[in-house]
């Protein structure tokens, strides 16, 4: 009986992993670049300047444990309300989806019964295994992101998607406002990969990883910087460093190299904090050998970053 259960589970994680670029394809072929021609129009109307809104723009996008925009986990929920607090010009967006190219979460597809049992099973059975199916699928994605084949089809519909986003919050098109890109684990693969189209769009790019794991990504070219935040007990972070042959040190000419030589990249390790879970960037019972919560010092490390690019 347990070999036919994990010969199933190995069946639907190499289903995922197989089957995860032909979703990107078939939305460019029914109506992607289409959508995409009218986005990145050179004809679209003319810049327009800066008004009296946000002075900056932050895009969050969550880890691979996320089912949807709008179901972020009550601590991401409540980091960000503190971030906000701290930085009060600025404005926050958390609703995109990034481990689809259309925005559609998991619960918003036809086969959302299932996502909602894996949900779930992670709230009220998380000694259950399964639940991780839904990290697995959004994995499948992040290498799909990552692939040189397939990434450019996937990233301009998540560039353009973040794009929707920024201007339902007001972002003025050409105005030249900075926008700072803020992954959690695979979601930095994911901005990095949309930040290159969004840099097309004449937008200021930037990037804060929390824990990133991500590749040696064209659109690194493109950040005007990264800031790379870990804890001391983040292991996970490093699978991007062995697993993408260009951000070894024997690819100097990558682009991750690259972007390390000309210094727009930086590296802070601000607390003892694990990849996720109580232990992770964002658990408040947590303490470092201060007293400080996780929680607090994340938020503190991402609200300097912000106040030193608004001052710039």
């Amino acid at each position: 009986m347990i070999s036919w259960v994990l010969g199933g589970a190995a069946l639907m994680v190499a289903a995922f992993v197989l089957l995860s670029p032909l979703e990107s394809l078939r939305w460019w072929a029914d109506k992607g670049q289409a959508e995409i021609a009218a986005t990145f129009d050179p004809m679209r109307p003319p810049p327009q300047a800066a008004g009296t809104g946000p002075t900056a723009f932050v895009v969050y996008l969550s880890g691979v444990a996320v089912l949807s925009g709008d179901t972020l986990s009550d601590r991401e929920d409540a980091w960000l309300a503190a971030v906000a607090e701290e930085v009060p010009g600025a404005c926050i967006i958390s609703e995109v989806f990034p481990y689809a190219v259309d925005n559609r979460g998991l619960l918003h597809r036809t086969t959302m019964g299932l996502w909602k049992v894996l949900g779930w099973t992670r709230e009220h059975w998380h000694w259950n295994p399964i639940h991780n199916l839904i990290n697995i699928r959004n994995i499948a994605q992040v290498l799909v992101s990552a692939d040189p084949r397939y990434g450019p089809t996937f990233n301009i519909g998540l560039a353009q998607e973040l794009w929707r986003a920024l201007q339902r919050h007001g972002y003025r098109p050409g105005s030249g406002t900075p926008v700072t890109l803020m992954g959690l684990s695979g979601g930095v693969q994911m901005a990095l990969g949309a930040g290159w189209f969004l840099h097309a769009l004449k937008v200021p790019v930037s990037l804060i990883s929390i824990g990133g794991i991500f590749g040696d990504d064209p659109g690194l070219d493109r950040m005007r910087h990264l800031w790379h935040l870990t804890g001391t007990r983040d292991h996970t972070h490093h699978l991007g460093t062995v697993a993408f042959p260009g951000r070894w040190p024997t690819s100097p000419l990558s682009t991750w190299n690259r972007a390390k030589r000309e210094g727009r990249v930086s590296f802070h390790t601000i607390g003892p904090m694990g990849h996720d879970g109580p232990a992770g960037y964002y658990g408040r019972r947590s303490l470092d050998a201060q007293g400080r919560s996780h929680f607090d010092l994340t938020r503190d490390a991402v609200v300097a970053i912000l106040r030193e690019e608004a001052g710039a």
